[in-house]
């Protein structure tokens, strides 16, 4: 029988424990099984008999028989949101409590069976976000494929959900995205088999009123009249100086068309729905919160999988990085920062953060001082570690930050992880972007304060970490260009594009022309590489005709121009700009958020797409 919440179980404390009994934990949800596809299941461990420690939650499920996979790892967060797959399915559902202190563990698991949501005809279901629909249809014969049309009524433009394939006798379910706030739509089921396509009846749905303010969105250089793009939404990972904020989606007219109910940094966004994010939350260890999570996202901001720092740094000791910030004191991971991408494999690259404590003469320093370098971490499809790169093995530690770069704890902290060993660090690297080359299994690393992009020997994790070439000023390559100051410095979302490619696509932020020159702006580049002869040849130049402090990214269109974003435009009050140039490196629209610094933007032909980088 399965069992049931009781709401006074949700303010439990510890039990006591008696000596020479083992810990248990029984697994509690918030709805009896069954429920239908897309219900949300809240799950809670209650405790009994543990002793005096800090206690850390891991959940996993299994489907169908299937192997068990992590959803969240060992936490101290105890509750969890479970998002089932949008299918029928049975599954099982693991729990795992941890004493960090007498490592004790205990175990539950209980069955759990999600039906379907309809029986003989479509039905949309409204979601806890008011953009987002669930769109259920009756099943179609295996071969077949499945997807969902929608249009806004007072509008004959069509947008789709991507194809999926027929399950046979299990039904069709899909989060309907990319909708304007209290709009009526109309929506329908298309069936794809051999060259015919079968059409369901129009339904009718009404989008919610959005739930809080938003940052006035509005076109700082329209598009020319007739004019047409292949990726007409512009998807937005923001923060203020006050924090994160939620990622958002507008169109091309400013409408905001998406966003996640909660604030996630987010770094990448996924092929099908959904992203790759960093975030507060509990870890397994101390008390930090701040870029301590690594979540992927569905479409709708449920986790999929989650992992934090303080978990990851446990895998690491065994890899010979003395990782525990409450014991050690002379190396701590610290937290994530700026990027994870996912690879062809499942598996997740992320960069964290580093401190070591040196010794006085380091980097200049009159006294000991700390340093805070990154790893590259190779997270496996249960987020467990599989590899790492290590800056401090690899790169000149004599040669300091460009900029003289200090990381402080505190609010905005300057984009850097938290640091635990000393007041201060030294920012060395502060790397902003990864790019993997799927021909040899290496990846290019962006790090601003080198103003250098740099190519490592990683192989998939087999290789030796050494660093094969650095690309910008007195690195490796020989510019060729005009342009008296080709190089970019304090450089963002560096990146081969499309993969396999000698194009390297960047936003050059300028620190070091806006030094010599205050009217300096940032700017949009694309270097095509000879690796053999290192030469760098700049073919894309793009004044964005502002200068950008911090963050950005770069983007190749579809249509061979370029999408940059300039996202920290005078700190004092800040503003953000997404530049969409031609190809021969003119402006030919943007759109300017208020009050926003926009880590990131990316347009894409719906939200179910994602960038080549």
């Amino acid at each position: 029988m399965t069992k049931r919440l009781v709401p006074m179980l949700v303010f439990t404390a510890l039990s006591c424990h008696a000596a020479g009994v083992p810990m248990t934990v029984r697994l509690l949800t918030n709805a009896p099984a069954p429920q239908p596809v897309g219900t949300l299941i809240g799950l809670t461990p209650h405790v009994d008999n543990a002793a005096k420690g800090l206690l850390v939650y891991r959940y996993s499920v299994s489907a169908d028989g299937g192997p068990s996979h992590i959803i969240r790892d060992f936490s101290q967060a105890r509750d969890f949101v479970w998002r089932p797959a949008l299918y029928e399915h049975d599954a099982v559902l693991h729990v795992t409590v941890r004493n960090n202190d007498t490592k004790e563990t205990a175990h539950d698991e209980q069955p759990f069976r999600i039906t379907a949501r309809v029986r003989d005809s479509a039905v949309i279901t409204p979601t806890a976000n008011p953009l987002i629909a669930l769109f259920s249809a009756p099943p179609c014969q295996e071969g077949g494929r499945f997807r969902v049309v929608f249009q806004r009524e007072d509008s004959h433009d069509s947008s789709y959900t991507p194809f999926q394939a027929c399950r046979g006798s299990r039904s069709n379910n899909v989060y309907v995205a990319g909708m304007r706030a209290a709009s009526d739509y109309r929506m329908r089921a298309e069936i794809s088999s051999g060259n015919e396509v079968t059409s369901g009846p129009w339904m009718t749905f009404r989008s919610g009123l959005r739930d809080g303010d938003f940052a006035p969105v509005s076109v700082a250089v329209p598009r020319a009249a007739g004019a047409s793009t292949s990726e007409p939404i512009l998807v937005m990972s923001a923060a203020s100086t006050g924090g994160l904020k939620r990622p958002m989606a507008t169109d091309m007219d400013g409408n905001v068309i998406w966003y996640m109910s909660s604030p996630q940094f987010l770094t990448r966004l996924l092929r099908g729905g959904g992203a790759l994010a960093l975030g507060e939350g509990a870890n397994s260890g101390n008390d930090m919160r701040r870029l301590q999570v690594l979540r992927e996202l569905d479409l709708a901001g449920g986790v999929v999988r989650e992992t934090n720092i303080t978990r990851v740094a446990e895998q690491l000791e065994s890899r010979g990085i003395h990782s525990d910030c409450k014991k050690s004191g002379k190396e701590c991971v610290s937290g994530f920062h700026h990027e994870a991408i996912r690879l062809p494999n499942g598996h997740i690259l992320a960069v964290a953060g580093l401190e070591r404590l040196m010794p006085a003469g380091t980097q200049g320093a009159k006294e000991p001082v700390d340093i805070l370098g990154d790893l590259v971490i190779d997270l496996d499809e249960d987020f467990q570690v599989a590899a790492v790169w290590n800056s401090f093995d690899h790169m000149d530690l004599t040669r300091a930050s460009r900029e003289d770069a200090k990381c402080k704890e505190g609010p905005g902290a300057g984009g850097c992880p938290p640091i635990f060993l000393a007041s201060q660090a030294n920012g060395w690297l502060h790397s902003n972007a990864l790019s993997y080359i799927s021909a040899s299994g290496d990846f290019l690393i962006s790090m601003p304060e080198q103003n250098w992009v740099v190519k490592v020997d990683w192989r998939d994790g087999k290789g030796s970490g050494k660093v094969l070439w650095r690309l910008g000023e007195n690195g490796d390559f020989a510019p060729v260009s005009s342009d008296p100051s080709p190089w970019f410095s304090y450089q963002h979302d560096a990146g081969f594009e499309p993969g396999g490619s000698a194009l390297v696509s960047v936003l050059d932020n300028g620190h070091a022309r806006y030094k010599k020159s205050p009217d300096a702006h940032t700017r949009g580049q694309v270097w095509k590489l000879d690796e053999a002869a290192h030469t760098a040849t700049l073919i894309e130049n793009a004044d964005l005709g502002v200068y950008s402090f911090a963050v950005g990214s770069a983007q190749t269109l579809r249509n061979g121009g370029y999408s940059f974003e300039a996202g920290f435009i005078n700190p004092a009050s800040t503003y953000s700009r997404a530049v969409e140039t031609s190809a021969d490196g003119q402006v030919i629209y943007a759109q300017q958020v208020e009050g926003l610094i926009v880590y990131r933007s990316f347009r894409v032909a719906d939200l179910y797409s994602a960038p080549l980088k």
